[in-house]
């Protein structure tokens, strides 16, 4: 028997944006132990043309929250990026989690096998539901979760594998 998608998107949801936002309340104390302005953090970039750590995490829970909703066929609701510290993105990553948490299984595991029409950027792509998931949303989840964490241990923040692999960390 297969996972469904409502599972393996609700799974991964909470895995991996608890653990981000453990990471970033290690983050916001460890910019108050060492003085350091949260803007510092949140500014970083692992090169110039990726996004800083703001934009990192708002990408990862816009993108499992807006494409849960495509999948649950709800009209994906859209959060205003206006995050200006880890207080913030904390709380919105909570609120991305309970969203997706918080859409029908039903809804989503209907859409497995249905061609949904996925705008991307200017251009719109047919994708079936299963794929969209597996290969859309969870990657780019996790490409910007790890691009985060990697961010933070730039800025020396003391994280683990286990950091980011489970809420609460180590």
């Amino acid at each position: 028997m297969s996972d469904t998608i409502s599972y393996m998107l609700k799974a991964s949801t909470g895995q991996s944006l608890g653990a981000l936002a453990s990471i970033l309340g290690k983050a916001k104390a460890h910019a108050s132990e060492t003085d350091v302005e949260e803007s510092v953090f949140l500014s970083a970039r692992l090169f110039p043309d990726m996004f800083p750590l703001l934009r990192q995490v708002q990408v990862a829970t816009d993108i499992t929250k807006r494409g849960g909703e495509r999948l649950a066929g709800v009209e994906p609701a859209s959060t205003p990026d206006d995050e200006t510290n880890f207080d913030e993105l904390i709380a919105r990553c909570a609120a991305a989690n309970e969203a997706v948490q918080g859409l029908d299984d039903d809804a989503l595991n209907a859409n497995e096998n249905v061609t949904l029409q996925v705008p991307i950027g200017d251009q719109t792509m047919p994708m079936e539901g299963r794929f969209f998931l597996s290969n859309f949303i969870l990657p780019n989840l996790h490409f910007h979760a790890a691009t985060a964490y990697n961010l933070l241990r730039m800025q020396g923040v003391v994280l683990g594998k286990r950091d980011f692999l489970m809420p609460g960390g180590a």
